[in-house]
């Protein structure tokens, strides 16, 4: 797995490069940067996943506790550029109604403006 790291004003910007998004050792160095970002004061993610080809149940599972550990330090956590097939799989799963997700990672930062 490859995280590229980069803020755009006060949001945290992780943009992910993996044919499959799964268990560890991946989601392990996903979670690290998470808990690390949370730990420097950030609040505000965007994951870009457009270099995310699949993603498995675990991914999914990796995602939710993102989601959690950042929601209970009083975050956000949004998805950029989702694939067609995961974006399946959030419908299917009932989570696109847990994920904001955006078309571009331009528009997920820019939506924390609106807010």
């Amino acid at each position: 797995m490859k995280i590229k790291q980069q803020m755009v004003g006060e949001v945290a910007v992780l943009s992910l490069s993996m044919t499959l998004f799964s268990g560890a050792p991946d989601s392990q160095e996903f979670k690290d940067k998470i808990y690390q970002l949370l730990d420097e004061g950030a609040t505000k993610f965007v994951i870009d996943m457009k270099g995310v080809k699949r993603m498995d149940s675990t991914g999914l599972g990796v995602l939710i506790s993102a989601l959690t550990s950042v929601r209970k330090r009083g975050g956000e956590f949004k998805l950029a550029e989702v694939n067609d097939i995961m974006e399946s799989i959030l419908v299917m799963t009932k989570l696109d109604s847990i994920f904001e997700t955006y078309k571009t990672t331009e528009a997920a930062v820019q939506s924390f403006a609106k807010a």
